[in-house]
């Protein structure tokens, strides 16, 4: 079991006007209800504000996590690790979990039959080449959206992903397997697509495009890497 990876409170320090990916949200859509309950994980809190990963903390408000291990250890746990860009101060920590095994979260949104939806979240990934291995996947009414292999380190990165729901009861589901470190996930929505708005290509993944979005994320890559080494595993 790793020792506690507390590294959010250089993020917290960082100015919000800065972006990671450049991601722009349409005014239109900043009015619209997020379907998805509690995709910030603000709702509860830690169970050791300081972070000790020997105490699990599993219960997620609106979340089913079926990540648990052997002893009652579960691979996904709230993390006092934040998105920089929303002001939280939680995330999800996607933790190791054993070869062959994939440990899942997932919520059931209120859907209507045929409609369109975006599916947005942010990603961040302390893996890194020797030690990489991991799987990130992620589904929508049990069709699957995207899967990634081997995410090397990155900060917080948005990802958009478009969907039609073939009921009215849709299942979102992000399943991930670490085999050394650890991702997270933070700032989960949902939104429906009006016909007549122009949504992001079916799983499309946007990729820094700002200066000051490479600037934020030099700086918080470099402040990881220095804790990854005082990190024990």
């Amino acid at each position: 079991m790793k020792s506690a990876k507390n590294f959010g409170l250089f993020v917290a320090s960082v100015t919000s006007a800065i972006a990671i990916t450049g991601a722009h949200i349409p005014q239109a859509q900043a009015a619209k209800v997020n379907l998805v309950v509690n995709g910030d994980f603000e709702a509860d809190p830690l169970v050791d504000p300081n972070y000790d990963p020997t105490l699990p903390n599993p219960f997620i408000t609106g979340w089913k996590n079926d990540s648990q291990l052997e002893g009652g250890v579960y691979a996904n746990r709230l993390s006092n690790y934040p998105n920089p860009e929303t002001n939280g101060l939680r995330s999800v920590e996607l933790g190791y979990t054993p070869p062959g095994t994939l440990a899942n979260l997932s919520q059931t949104l209120a859907t209507k039959k045929n409609n369109k939806y975006q599916l947005n979240f942010y990603l961040a990934s302390v893996e890194e080449a020797p030690r990489l291995d991991n799987i990130f996947q992620v589904f929508a009414g049990g069709q699957k959206l995207l899967d990634l292999a081997n995410v090397s380190f990155q900060g917080f990165t948005k990802y958009s992903l478009n969907f039609v729901a073939k009921s009215k009861a849709t299942d979102i589901k992000f399943s991930s397997r670490t085999g050394y470190d650890w991702m997270n996930l933070d700032d989960v929505s949902v939104y429906k697509v009006d016909d007549d708005e122009q949504g992001i290509p079916h799983s499309s993944v946007p990729e820094p495009s700002t200066i000051g979005g490479l600037v934020i994320a030099g700086l918080l890559g470099g402040w990881l890497k220095k804790r990854k080494r005082v990190v024990s595993c």
